[in-house]
């Protein structure tokens, strides 16, 4: 690994059977997963991997690929990036394939064996990109062209998880039981570094068995959660803040909750969370401005297997199916999401998830 590698909770990196290499300034968040064989995976600089990403065989991140110039097909000016990066989005899978600098692979979407990604493409989410011709040409309905506000938001992403990787290490330098269990976030420019609230009380325990971590309220006692969580959750208000989460009916294994920098969570109670569930806190895009409602989830909500809830509001008693995902919208309450669907912009988009 390089220099200011952020690696968060429960994140599986497994070199058993292939060499795994990781430079300077990428990023590996709650439960991503990487599986080496062949002759290994090789991350390069600025990578971030999301929330549930998973990269399995021989694989090339960033290792390759042009600076530009690119065409933003929004402005229609050309545009550079000498400091290159990529953005992995949540749940997205990359099998056996390269990824060149300068690219995006959204949310629920898929690289599969022998496919190079080209710089300056985006590959849409829950599309799944098989051939080269699919990841090269926006006619298929595969991928687009990079923009100048992909870029912005991925230094955005960078810098924060840069932070990460001090502000953990100087947390762990102090005490390595700092940086387990029920504890402190970071104490950066954007997050004040608090306790979690639970049952009433700032807690601290470090043998906790799940993290959750920072300023984050729960209604229910440590002694319920106990009884409520499976293991490997990863609840991390260091970024956004503060989370309030209302009495929980249940949550499976290796559920996470997130929020951007300035962004809040409210969660209600009764929901039930499945196995891998991501909740991520986010203001909805309005008129290209990221100034609209805050992430919320309403009261007896059930959220599928591997199903994301991002810069969205869920209306009580909704139901999001397996590898769903609701993304820049407000859903009514008693709203089915189907498996293997994208609801984004309020309806305008209604994607299936491919694979």
């Amino acid at each position: 690994m390089g220099e200011k590698v952020y690696i968060a909770p429960f994140s599986e990196l497994n070199a058993t059977n292939a060499p795994i290499s990781i430079d300077t300034g990428s990023n590996i968040q709650d439960q991503v997963k990487i599986i080496a064989s062949g002759t290994g995976v090789e991350i390069g600089e600025h990578v971030i991997m999301a929330h549930m990403a998973t990269i399995k065989g021989a694989a090339k991140i960033g290792t390759q690929g042009s600076t530009g110039p690119f065409t933003d097909p929004v402005t229609n000016t050309q545009f550079s990036n000498t400091i290159p990066e990529i953005f992995l989005a949540f749940n997205c899978e990359i099998d056996g394939a390269t990824v060149e600098r300068n690219t995006v692979v959204n949310f629920l979407a898929r690289v599969g064996p022998g496919v190079t990604l080209p710089a300056g493409k985006v590959v849409l989410p829950g599309k799944n990109v098989t051939t080269n011709l699919q990841a090269s040409s926006g006619t298929l309905g595969k991928v687009a062209n990079l923009t100048q506000a992909d870029v912005a938001l991925m230094e955005g992403i960078i810098e924060v998880n840069e932070a990460f990787a001090k502000g953990y290490t100087d947390l762990a330098r102090t005490d390595s039981t700092n940086v387990t269990g029920i504890n402190y976030a970071p104490d950066t420019s954007f997050n004040s570094g608090g306790l979690p609230q639970i049952g009433g009380s700032p807690t601290r325990d470090p043998n906790y068995r799940n993290r959750i971590i920072g300023n984050i309220t729960f209604q229910d006692s440590l002694a319920t959660l106990n009884n409520k969580l499976a293991s490997r959750i990863s609840l991390r208000a260091d970024e956004g803040e503060p989370f309030n989460v209302g009495s929980i009916a249940g949550m499976a294994n290796d559920v996470v909750f997130h929020a951007l920098e300035t962004t809040s969570l409210t969660l209600g109670n009764g929901i039930g969370y499945g196995p891998r569930a991501l909740v991520h806190g986010g203001r909805q895009v309005v008129n290209g401005v990221a100034n609209g409602p805050e992430t919320s989830v309403g009261d007896a909500v059930g959220l599928g297997p591997n199903s994301v809830i991002f810069r969205a509001s869920i209306g009580n008693k909704s139901a999001l199916g397996q590898r769903s995902a609701v993304f820049n919208s407000t859903i009514a309450p008693r709203t089915a999401i189907a498996s293997r669907t994208i609801y984004a912009d309020n309806g305008s988009l209604i994607l299936p998830v491919e694979w």
